[in-house]
């Protein structure tokens, strides 16, 4: 047997389809009817797939879009958030520092006046001690003169004995 050439084929398919239609024609038309109202039922299904898909992707992209822009309302509150403590505690750190600085100061002055107080002190420890001792030099003089005094009282001792 012999390949058929597409010409035979093509033939072949014409005549298969003449007795087709001689044979089941009227029953073919209502097949096709039937195939045609089955194909717009299932194009009108399937376009109302799509149309139900398409109402829930938007209906998920206005879900994603609203919690995107709550995401991004957070982050910008955050980061609000995040100057307004930064602000505070620059703020803080300058109250502090001003307020090391004052007690510094005030302690700086309490310092000077202990400091000068000490010196007044320790300057009248001082005129004292010198009064003091000039009181005791005055008196080792007096005495160093009724040191004489006496030698010159012995002296007149002794000749008289002599």
């Amino acid at each position: 047997m012999k390949p058929k050439t597409m010409k035979q084929v093509d033939d072949q398919h014409k005549d298969l389809s003449r007795i087709k239609e001689i044979l089941f024609g009227e029953e073919l038309q209502g097949l096709d009817a039937r195939l045609e109202e089955l194909r717009d039922e299932l194009e009108g299904i399937i376009n109302n797939q799509i149309k139900s898909l398409e109402e829930k992707l938007k209906e998920q992209k206005a879900f994603h879009e609203k919690q995107l822009e709550d995401v991004v309302q957070l982050l910008k509150e955050e980061k609000q958030d995040k100057k307004n403590i930064e602000k505070t505690w620059q703020e803080t750190i300058r109250q502090m520092e001003i307020s090391m600085n004052a007690h510094a100061a005030e302690y700086n002055e309490k310092l000077k006046v202990f400091s000068k107080q000490q010196q007044t002190q320790t300057t009248e420890i001082l005129e004292a001690l010198k009064k003091e001792f000039l009181d005791g030099i005055n008196k080792l003089d007096e005495t160093k003169v009724n040191k004489v005094e006496i030698a010159e009282l012995f002296g007149l001792m002794i000749q008289k004995l002599k």
